[in-house]
């Protein structure tokens, strides 16, 4: 009996754990520094809570649009999330859109890392589904 009850304790507190992790914020602050946004995308992701990662990552894109470098990280990470899950179809539109700003930005103007990280992240796709 009393294995009974502990195992249904410890089943539900695992439950709760769980949940709690998987939550996708409903506001997020407008304090929040696009660093920090990004870095929660990351914590997220690490955490496979993929689905919260594209809410901070795509806040960053829309709050720091005016920003080119913070913008192509942000995008960078959308990509790598979407390559993670394997929907290319959503991966593919956001690397083109990153190779294309590289293709006609001036050098030096964007992290030249996301550039290469790019290119590895094409690489990742199917020939057959990087259309």
């Amino acid at each position: 009996m009393n294995k009974k009850i502990t195992f249904t304790i410890i089943a539900a507190a695992l439950t709760a754990v769980l949940t709690s992790c998987s939550s996708v914020p409903k506001e997020i602050p407008e304090s929040l520094t696009a660093q920090e946004l990004i870095q929660l995308g990351q914590s997220n992701f690490e955490s496979e809570n993929y689905k919260a990662a594209l809410v901070y990552y795509n806040t960053a894109v829309e709050r720091y649009a005016d920003f080119p470098a913070i913008y192509v990280e942000a995008k960078f990470e959308i990509a790598h999330l979407y390559v993670k899950e394997k929907k290319y179809d959503l991966a593919v539109p956001v690397l083109n859109e990153l190779k294309q700003m590289y293709d006609t930005t001036a050098p030096g103007t964007l992290p030249a890392a996301y550039k290469k990280l790019t290119e590895i992240e094409f690489a990742k796709i199917p020939a057959g589904k990087r259309n």
